[in-house]
């Protein structure tokens, strides 16, 4: 622990380079990382808050949480508004502008907030695993400290004339940096094994160049759709009505629906007053909604009958919604049965199918696009185009499961070859695709494959060309892997801190109260 009232740093004995005054080992015990899962790795953009107060208009000081119990606040020379002016002054260099304050505001000090979870968890980590900054190393750094120099030398005269609280609070500094740094060190040291490089390259040494027909399932007859539609009206008939929400309990709720129903408040104030949704500034009045509309909401189906039954003006009893609140009704006029011939109901019921019954419109597109499969290969571009279906080509491409890529100079870099969805956008997530990728890839030159469900489309494939990634291709993934596994390493180090237990994050609530105008 540094002393209350510090002395002058001690003579500096040769260093030795290692900040702990232990020997190295191969592996730290509280680094420990599994299996790193090959994901696309999320760009977190870094949002700064204009110069002026950090405190608040009013110099309050916010706490925005915390980290097992250490508080993150915006206390002048804290850690957060240290990291506040480092991220502002990056963003500006950048360019970006502040001309929208309240959207620079909140990248700013989320980046901010984010950062300093990320030290703090890293300090709470070392410091339960045992490490620790001799006192000596501390003695070094605070005599090359730029607030003590003096042509080039430490001075005792600056070092006396410092004040006590400046000394202790840059030792402290100078001993949470280094721990952090012995953190940081360990990470940046991880490299992929020579094994994972060995495997990444055999999954992108074969090639496929493929020609594809796809049948969208927006295909689906218009009559198929009529006739669904006609046999579940109900979920298109029109329910007008208004809504008071209440968030705290059951009994609050029939509190306030006896009182709307004695006329002591009126139901549009009592929306106004109590509801937190969209509707409050309404009076609580939603317009004319679909019963399925009204059915996503509310928890059990038998209460959306007696909504349906209302007549104008009539009440409904306390609902419980499926988000836990709850609710009562009005309606402002009776339910209207669906219109199976207006255009716009069965374009919503189209909508409707392709939500929530996707798979009677994709069993449809797959018993058309069976024709095709059972096609011989060198008549599958005819029977494509006799089904009024565009024959396109891809590849050739590797077994690239998912994209990866990484960032560098601003800009992302592919690991391997990637499927082309520019030119042919009905393969834009192949890439993610199990059955897409298992087919192409076990499928011989000249194979025509089964129906494949892909995103809004049932896609037959014909395999045009099995071909070999080249060895330029293999050498640059053998040069890049690396690079994409140290920044993959470094995001999920930063996800263990965000996403625990022991992370308190009032970040937004905070925020928002504080920093954003009142409307």
């Amino acid at each position: 622990m540094a002393p209350q009232t510090p002395n002058a740093p001690a003579p500096r004995a040769p260093r030795k380079g290692n900040a702990s005054g232990k020997e190295k080992g191969s592996k730290s015990n509280f680094i420990y990382i599994g299996t790193i899962i090959i994901l696309v790795i999320t760009i977190v953009a870094f949002v700064f808050m204009p110069s002026g107060n950090t405190g608040g208009s009013n110099g309050t000081t916010f706490d925005f949480g915390s980290y097992n119990g250490k508080h993150i606040t915006s206390a002048q020379g804290g850690y957060l508004v240290k990291q506040v002016s480092i991220v502002n002054d990056a963003l500006r260099q950048q360019g970006l502008s502040e001309q929208n304050y309240q959207l620079y505001a909140y990248q700013v000090w989320r980046q901010a907030f984010e950062r300093t979870v990320y030290h703090y968890g890293v300090l709470d980590a070392v410091k339960q695993a045992g490490g620790a900054v001799t006192e000596n190393f501390i003695d070094d750094q605070m005599a090359d400290d730029p607030s003590f120099q003096e042509n080039g030398k430490f001075s005792p005269k600056l070092y006396r004339e410092t004040p006590n609280a400046t000394k202790l609070s840059l030792r402290d500094d100078i001993r949470d940096n280094s721990l952090a740094a012995l953190y940081t060190n360990e990470v940046n040291a991880m490299a992929p094994s020579s094994q994972e490089i060995a495997f990444l390259k055999d999954m992108a040494k074969e090639t496929r160049t493929i020609a594809f027909a796809a049948l969208p399932l927006s295909a689906y007859p218009e009559s198929e759709v009529a006739s669904w539609a006609a046999a579940n009206a109900k979920l298109f008939s029109h329910l007008k009505l208004a809504r008071v929400s209440v968030a705290k309990s059951q009994a609050d709720a029939e509190k306030l629906l006896k009182q709307v129903k004695a006329g002591t408040v009126s139901f549009e104030d009592a929306a106004k007053k109590n509801s937190a949704d969209a509707y409050a500034e309404k009076g609580g009045s939603m317009g004319a909604k679909y019963y399925y509309e009204i059915m996503a909401d509310i928890e059990k189906k038998e209460d959306v009958d007696s909504l349906a039954a209302l007549k104008a003006g009539e009440y409904s009893g306390v609902l419980k919604t499926l988000s836990g609140s709850w609710v009562f009704f009005k309606a402002e006029a009776d339910a209207t049965p669906a219109d199976m011939a207006d255009p716009v109901v069965l374009k919503d019921a189209r909508a409707y199918m392709l939500r929530f019954e996707r798979g009677l419109l994709e069993d449809w597109a797959s018993a058309q696009a069976e024709t095709l499969s059972a096609t011989p290969s060198a008549d599958f571009e005819k029977a494509c185009k006799a089904a009024g279906l565009e024959v396109k080509e891809s590849g050739p491409f590797p077994l690239n499961y998912g994209d990866i890529d990484f960032v560098a100079y601003g800009q992302r870099i592919p690991l391997m070859r990637k499927i082309d969805s520019a030119a042919a956008p009905e393969l834009a997530e192949a890439s993610g695709n199990e059955a897409f990728l298992a087919a192409v890839f076990s499928l011989a030159p000249g194979a025509v494959s089964k129906p494949i469900v892909l995103g809004d489309n049932i896609v037959v494939v014909k395999v045009k060309e099995a071909g070999a990634a080249s060895e330029e291709d293999l050498a640059s993934l053998s040069l890049y892997y690396p690079y994409f596994f140290q920044q993959k390493t470094s995001y999920e180090m930063n996800s263990i801190f965000l996403k625990s237990p022991l992370l308190k994050d009032n970040f937004m609530n905070v925020f928002f109260k504080y920093f954003m105008p009142k409307q």
